[in-house]
Order: structure tokens, then C-alpha cells, then sequence
């Protein structure tokens, strides 16, 4: 048996190497814990998925059959996870569809769900609106297209902080009581039906379709109400495999023939809660209990929870985990990649089978016929939305930005989309010392999949919030079916504010690893498969395996399995791996790596960037000859076992003309809602506003993917016009401002942007998290403004890759 322990990382020049990590502040002192506390049973009973009770399941016209078992969902007859991301067409203008498309489809999303959202259809009775940015049809068409499912939620009612949560004003008026199974009420949802029905027509997955699912209302517990929905949705012809409910509100629906979906946010604008909630620390600790509002302080479920286990009747799939988090005017949680992407790791070792995010892509609200769309007191609704911005600082946000989250949730989806497989069937066991509550961070959060020999553990130091020790010489002792085991090969030190996936027991093309304490990322099939991993920062990376590794060249070495099978093992640091993407392209599976942003398109590849610097690539394994860039073939040169091609791309510099033309009055009086929680301010507040004309230039636009304007302020909340129509609003929370042009053209360049923005008043009862809320500035206002920049300007098409 041969060790390689502390393996060099790949030395390839083009990006940091072991860069910077997971922790965002100083850990407390290392915590070593005893080997004995660290162990966990994984050897049984492994109980075989049932099916037979199931009613759901379909095929298309080409004999693809997907289906569900109790737990994980299928695709002819394999295991499958798939992974879902929320985008709201109606919030992004329809000429952007497509490109985010590939956003998502690059980010590693194989399912888009979307709410149907009424009032965005039909905000005045009768008069239905199903074009532009409200082509339900056209948006399912391009997801097709790009070989991407869609998964409607078609209400009546979704929330997703639209007025009246989607019900039309006119259905508010005319129905007694709505959200039940009312005559008066399922008439008019039947004419809304309908309407969905006729424009997914052929679109289904029966029809050789992208609609795989449908979902029913949202966050109701009514489960009569669910099934009268479902009756009438079956009589207008939406056959497709897969019918679902939100769960998490104890509702229970006797009918096999629909499935409860989950979810969970690391933190909330709706709550009360005066700092980091203790709702969003629920989602970074391993547990069986899927209706999470169950899960108390001390971690223990009161009765009628939900408790997954191995005879559970559905399996553990998700639709809205926190992709981010809408900003509301009396909360204001500001989220980082870390807070979002530990929690689908944490969902994935407690048993789910499938990863559904809300949001994964950003938007905005239009301005309806009669009123504006967003959620507010006024309406009723315990919160105050902004007017338009509907960003949710997603993996893509508001105006198509990528996000850090975006990679780092990539690191998640690219592993399913290999190995989903063959972790989809196995179980999640907890080990014998879990944390005793929320706010114990001196026990390591630990879980395992396992099929009894083989498997991958989770670990998650990462706490929303918290300072998290280091973990020094952590082993792990694992009780399988015929032995125990001990992982990994030597201790190690898990980092305070790191999150991680080891594999064991696994079989590279023969060839059995043992264990390793570094993170498996995908195979790359070709004569010699390719198995890449990447480092943790301050984790050793340690292999084992029963056979001899060979090293070969820095952060490479290859495998021979008795039978003379051979793989080859690549190791990437964190960093690296963060700017990867696995593509069939050029005639092979290549990992790319930039730091450049990546757009597949066929054969084709788009690099986005706002520096030119980050115009390079390195593909392993290296084409035969050099990809085309406009015409022009590329220099090749090598970068370890990488091919490395650049392209120049001058800079451009594109300044703004900035002018104050009215400082700001007093800060407004503050009023409390009906609800006792702050209301923003009314359209007259802002004549006290603080005014700026920003100048765009002429040419700002030009050859541009995308030209953001960033703000930077300190204040409450700010308004963006052009000519006197409002196109963007935002509260303030700690993050720049940053609004896209390119929509705007072309009276963004003949008008310019008009700025007003409105101080904080000192007594708001407002929450923006410590480390960015503002201070009180000289004159006693919480305000300041420190100018507007175009700062990230993306060239349309950096350079087309094509092999000749």
C-alpha cells in the first residue's frame, strides 16, 4: 500500500495557487478532538428504494423515461440528481434570456424552474399578455434548446415577494376567500390554468417537451386545496412525470402521484430576528429532519416532524434552497459565496437527491398597467420589497453578473453531474457525537453517504455568522459493513470556515483510493480516464490507495490497476478548480480553466471578463492544433500538461460626468406599518432627496456584453431615473449599487441617469448586519456619497474558439 501525502498542487501559472480560502476572519485556536468522538457507523442496514406505490414518471417521444423511487429520481432506470435553478422570466428582459440560459447551463443548472406569476399575465381581467418579456413559450423553448428541463410553478398563488403573492388585485375583489378549494375562486384559477396549458402546448415532456414537473400553489398546508389543484390541472392535459408541493408547512397529501419538495435559507428579510437568525443556522447542521422550522435550539424535532430515514416513502429533493437573499426595508442581510454554497453541501449529506435554488437568477419587477408589482405592507404583506430590484444577490444577479457564488456552487454541480450516480443511492448516516445545539461549534458537523463500503463524507466548519475553530488532527473512523476504517490516511486540520467532500472506497478505473483528504471534481474519460480533485486550503491532501501510485509530473500522477487499466489523478488547488469547467468540446471531455468567465455554446466559446488581463485559457487535454479566434489562429503554448492560449484585448476606459444638482433636505419622519415594521419612504419623500445627473458617453456601449454602473453610497434608500421613469431602486446594505445599461439603450446615452437618494433616519428600526452598517457621519445623518463609475465593461464577444 502506497501513501502520497501533502502531493504538490498543479503549478500551472495562470492562476493563484492555494489562494486566500474559505475563512473571512480570524478562527479561533485550533480545537483537537479526541479519535474516539469521531466515528461513525456506516455499515447498515442498507435498505433497497421501493417504487411500485409510486404514481409518477414519464417518457418522451424518445424513449428517455425518467422516474422517482423513494429515493432519488431516475433517468432510464440510472440514478440522477439533478439540479435546479430558479429564474423568473418575467424579471429579466426577454433579449437576455438566452445568454443567462448559458450562464446557467455553464454553472452546471439541468433543471430551470420558473413561477408563472398571474398578475404579470393578467393584471386587468381578461386581458391575458403572453408576449415580450412575458413569453412563457419562447423562454421554455430556448431552455429546450439548450438541452436544459423546466419545471412550471404555476400557483395560483407563489409569493416570491410579488404583490398579493401573484393573485391579481381583480381576484382579490371578486373571491370571498382564495388559496381554497372555493367554486369561485378554482373557476377563475381554471381560466389561469388554461392559459398556462395552451402556451406549453407540445412543450411537454410527453411531447418531446422540456417540461419535466409541475408545481402546485406555494407554502400552503392545505392539502385538499393541493389535490383539488392537482384534479384540475390533470383535466386541462398537464401530463408530465413529475407533480410536487412545497413541504415545509406539515402539510401531508394522500396521493402518490405528487411529491413534497424542500428547502431551506441562510438567513431571512422577513424575519424579526435583530441580527444573524437563528433560522439560517438551522441549514449549517447535518440532520434527518426535512421540515426544518422543526429543528429547535437544541436540535432535537417536536412531534409529527418529518425525519428522513431508509424507509422513508419519497425521497429527499429540494426547490428552494437559498441561492441568496432579497434585501426587504426593515431587514437587510448581506450574503457571501460561503453562507450560500456550505449550505447545499450541508443538504447533500443529510440525504437530498436533488439541489433546487431560489434564487439562482437575479431580476427585476416591471412597473404593471395599474400599480407597481412588488410586495409591501400596503398591500398586506408583512414586508417591504423594493419597487423594481428583485436581484436577491443570486449566483446571477439582477442585470447578469456573475457572482463568486456562482463558482462556487459550480464546484458542487460539476461533481453531481459525474458521480451523482453512484452517491444518489446511498444512505446518510451521522456520526456518534453530533453538535448538541445551534450554537455548538466546538463539535465537528460531519456526515457520511454511504452504501455500507463505499461512500463520501461531508464536513462543514462553515457557519453563517460564527467563528468556527480549526480542528486539529482530525481522523475519522468509519464502522463499514466487513471492516473500520480510517480516514484520512494521516490527521489533518480542518480550517475554521471550510466546507468539504472526501471520497473512500472509490474505484478509479480499477484502481481502489482508500481515501483522500481533497475534494473529487469530475472525470474526464479518454484513453487514460482522468480523475480531478483540488486541495483545501490548510488541508493536506492525502491519497491512499491498495495499489502503487506512480508519480508523474507536479500535481499529476498516474495509476495501474493489476489488470494494467490505467487513471490518472489531477490535482488542483481550490482556486484553480473555482475557474474550471468540464466541457464536451473540440471532439472530447477538456477541462478549461480562466479566470475569464465561460460560456459554452455548441462549439463555440465565449470568454467575459472586465479586465483584460483575464483573456486566457488553459485546456487539458491540449486540442491537436490551436482553436481559432476571430479568425485568427492562436498561440499555443504549455502550462504543465495544459495547453495555455491567450488574446490581447486593449483596455478601455469609459468615465462618467457626474453632477450634483440638489443636496439632501432633512431626513424624513419614520412611519411604522400595521405590522410594526418600518415603511420606506413614499414617492413625495424623495423631493428631499439628494439628486445627481450622471452623463453616459456616446460610445460607452459599444462592442459591450454589458456595461454596469456602480454606485457607491452610504444612505437608505436610492431611486435611478431616465427621463422621469424609474428603472431601478435599491436599499442601501453594504454592497454597491450596480445597475446595467445596456437594457436601457439607447436613452441611457441621450439622457443619462438621474440619482436620488434619501439619508437613513437615525432612530430606524432597521437591521444592515454590523460589520456594514453605517455609522452617523458629521453632520449627524447617516449619508454619504462617494461617486459612480463604469466599472465592469464586458467586450460581447471576447474571442470564438473554433477548431478548424
Amino acid at each position: 500500500m502506497r501513501i502520497v501525502r501533502s502531493m504538490a498542487l498543479l503549478t500551472a501559472g495562470f492562476l493563484f495557487i492555494a489562494a486566500g480560502g474559505c475563512a473571512n476572519h480570524a478562527a479561533p485556536p485550533a480545537t483537537a478532538l479526541p479519535t474516539s468522538a469521531l466515528l461513525a457507523d456506516v455499515s447498515g442496514p442498507i435498505v433497497a428504494p421501493s417504487s411500485s406505490y409510486l404514481q409518477m414518471g414519464g417518457k418522451n417521444p424518445q424513449g428517455v423515461e425518467i422516474g422517482v423511487n423513494s429515493r432519488y429520481l431516475t433517468k432510464d432506470a440510472n440514478p440522477w440528481i439533478p439540479v435546479m435553478g430558479e429564474f423568473h422570466y418575467v424579471r429579466v428582459p426577454h433579449q437576455q434570456w438566452e445568454d443567462e440560459i448559458l450562464k446557467m447551463k455553464a454553472g452546471g443548472i439541468t433543471v430551470v424552474s420558473t413561477y408563472v406569476i398571474w398578475i404579470y399575465h393578467e393584471e386587468i381581467e381578461g386581458q391575458f399578455d403572453w408576449t415580450g418579456d412575458r413569453d412563457l413559450r419562447q423562454f421554455v423553448q430556448l431552455c429546450a434548446k439548450h438541452g436544459l428541463y423546466v419545471y412550471a410553478r404555476i400557483g395560483p398563488w407563489c409569493h416570491g415577494e410579488v404583490r398579493n403573492g401573484g393573485l391579481p388585485d381583480w381576484v382579490l375583489k371578486k373571491c370571498k376567500v382564495v388559496r381554497r378549494d372555493d367554486p369561485a375562486f378554482m373557476s377563475f384559477t381554471r381560466d389561469y390554468y388554461a392559459q398556462i396549458r395552451k402556451q406549453l402546448d407540445g412543450l411537454l415532456y410527453k411531447d418531446g417537451g422540456p417540461v419535466i414537473g409541475i408545481q402546485l400553489d406555494n407554502e400552503t398546508g392545505n392539502a385538499k386545496y393541493l389535490l383539488a389543484l392537482k384534479k384540475l390541472a390533470v383535466g386541462l392535459g398537464f401530463d408530465v412525470p413529475f407533480y410536487s408541493y412545497t413541504g415545509w408547512n406539515h402539510v401531508r397529501v394522500s396521493d402518490d402521484g405528487m411529491i413534497p419538495f424542500y428547502g431551506g435559507y441562510p438567513d431571512g428579510f422577513w424575519l424579526d430576528e435583530p441580527g444573524i437568525s437563528k433560522a439560517g443556522r438551522r441549514q449549517y447542521v447535518f440532520t434527518h429532519i426535512l421540515d426544518d422550522a422543526n429543528i429547535t435550539e437544541h436540535l432535537t424535532s417536536r412531534p409529527g416532524s418529518l425525519i428522513l430515514g431508509p424507509t422513508s416513502k419519497y425521497p429527499y429533493l429540494t426547490c428552494e434552497i437559498g441561492g441568496g437573499m432579497a434585501i426587504s426595508y426593515a431587514r437587510r442581510p448581506y450574503m457571501t459565496a460561503d453562507d450560500i454554497a456550505a449550505l447545499p453541501l450541508v443538504k447533500l449529506g443529510s440525504g437530498a437527491n436533488m439541489l433546487g435554488y431560489y434564487m439562482y437568477q437575479g431580476g427585476g419587477d416591471l412597473i404593471g398597467k395599474l400599480s407597481t408589482l412588488q410586495e409591501s405592507q400596503a398591500t398586506k404583506y408583512p414586508n417591504d420589497l423594493p419597487i423594481i430590484n428583485y436581484d436577491f444577490q443570486a449566483p446571477l444577479g439582477q442585470f447578469g453578473q456573475v457572482r463568486d457564488s456562482y463558482n462556487s456552487l459550480r464546484l458542487l454541480h460539476t461533481f453531481l453531474a459525474d458521480f451523482g450516480s453512484y452517491l444518489a443511492p446511498m444512505q446518510s448516516f451521522f456520526p456518534a457525537a453530533m453538535p448538541s445545539s445551534l450554537s455548538d461549534t466546538q463539535t465537528l458537523r460531519w456526515a457520511v453517504r454511504s452504501d455500507g463500503h463505499r461512500g463520501f463524507i461531508f464536513i462543514n466548519n462553515y457557519q453563517r455568522g460564527a467563528e468556527m475553530p480549526d480542528h486539529a488532527n482530525v481522523q475519522l473512523q468509519l464502522k463499514l459493513a466487513d471492516a473500520t476504517q480510517t480516514v484520512p490516511a494521516a490527521p489533518v486540520t480542518i480550517p475554521g470556515s471550510s466546507y468539504m467532500i472526501w471520497p473512500f472506497n472509490l474505484d478509479l478505473n480499477g484502481t481502489l483510493l482508500k481515501s483522500a483528504s481533497a475534494q473529487l471534481l469530475c472525470r474526464l474519460d479518454g484513453e487514460i480516464p482522468t480523475y480531478v480533485f483540488f486541495a483545501l486550503p490548510g488541508v493536506d491532501p492525502h491519497f491512499q490507495f491498495e495499489s502503487d501510485a506512480v508519480p508523474a509530473i507536479g500535481g499529476t500522477f498516474l495509476l495501474r490497476a493489476p489488470d494494467g487499466r490505467q487513471a490518472r489523478v489531477l490535482l488542483l488547488s481550490r482556486e484553480q478548480a473555482l475557474h474550471s469547467l468540464k466541457a464536451n468540446i473540440w471532439g472530447a471531455q477538456r477541462l478549461l480553466i480562466s479566470p475569464a468567465n465561460l460560456i459554452l455554446d455548441d462549439s463555440t466559446l465565449r470568454l467575459q471578463s472586465d479586465d483584460p488581463r483575464n483573456f486566457h485559457l488553459c485546456v487539458f487535454p491540449p486540442p491537436s492544433q490551436a482553436p481559432v479566434a476571430q479568425g485568427r489562429q492562436l498561440t499555443q503554448s504549455a502550462d504543465g500538461i495544459f495547453a495555455r492560449y491567450s488574446a490581447s484585448m486593449p483596455a478601455r476606459i469609459v468615465d462618467v460626468t457626474i453632477r450634483q444638482i440638489q443636496a439632501a433636505g432633512l431626513p424624513r419622519k419614520l412611519h411604522m406599518g400595521s405590522r410594526r415594521k418600518p415603511q420606506p419612504p413614499a414617492d413625495s419623500d424623495f423631493d428631499a432627496a439628494a439628486v445627481w445627473q450622471i452623463a453616459v458617453p456616446h460610445n460607452a456601449l459599444d462592442h459591450a456584453e454589458n456595461v454596469l454602473l456602480r454606485i457607491n453610497y452610504v444612505g437608505d434608500v436610492a431611486r435611478a431615473y431616465i427621463g422621469g421613469r424609474l428603472i431601478d431602486d435599491d436599499f442601501y446594505y453594504g454592497r454597491p449599487w450596480e445597475i446595467g445599461l445596456k437594457r436601457f439603450a439607447p436613452d441611457v446615452l441621450q439622457k443619462g441617469i438621474t440619482l436620488k437618494i434619501l439619508p437613513m433616519p437615525t432612530d430606524a428600526p432597521i437591521y444592515i448586519q454590523e460589520d456594514h452598517r453605517p455609522q452617523l457621519s458629521a453632520n449627524g445623518e447617516i449619508f454619504e456619497f462617494h461617486g459612480a463609475d463604469l466599472l465592469d465593461i464586458k467586450p460581447r464577444i471576447i474571442y470564438e474558439l473554433t477548431m478548424r
